[in-house]
């Protein structure tokens, strides 16, 4: 499954992203132009605006209510798995997908203590963030899980 987002529900984009969903933003496109992807990628779009979800056209759309980014993921719950592994396989930031980087070609690039503390690493090759499961990753984790009930 993937996504078409406006660009007014980032915070659930990330979220879709941690869970692995390849996740598209759109900034400024014509409602044509985001049918069109959203039907030739087959991607749901997922939008605030109760006038385009309520639109005749056929296109896969839900309409998001909440503010709050956590309850925005449990407003599409029911169409999501939760897969542990495929939980943080995308960049959050780019969509991209994560690659394992070996940690001695990134000494020089993240904290010394992130560097002497963990052992796995993953790499953007799109936007060059690096990414190691610690108490951050935890944190979110968590808060998947919540959302999940697991």
């Amino acid at each position: 499954m993937k996504f078409i987002v406006s660009d007014d529900l980032g915070k659930l984009v990330k979220r879709l992203r941690m869970l692995g969903y390849d996740t598209l933003v759109v900034k400024k496109s014509s409602l044509d132009n985001i049918i069109r992807i959203a039907n030739k990628d087959k991607r749901i779009f997922l939008t605030r605006s109760k006038q385009i979800a309520k639109l005749k056209k056929p296109f896969r759309r839900r309409l998001i209510e909440s503010d709050n980014g956590l309850e925005q993921l449990s407003e599409i719950k029911n169409i999501l798995d939760f897969d542990e592994d495929r939980l943080f396989s995308r960049c959050v930031n780019c969509n991209r997908l994560l690659r394992d980087i070996p940690k001695e070609k990134i000494e020089e690039f993240i904290p010394k203590d992130v560097f002497n503390n963990f052992s796995e690493f993953k790499f953007c090759r799109k936007c060059g963030k690096y990414y190691w499961k610690g108490s951050h990753y935890e944190d979110m984790k968590n808060a998947l899980e919540k959302v999940f009930n697991k």
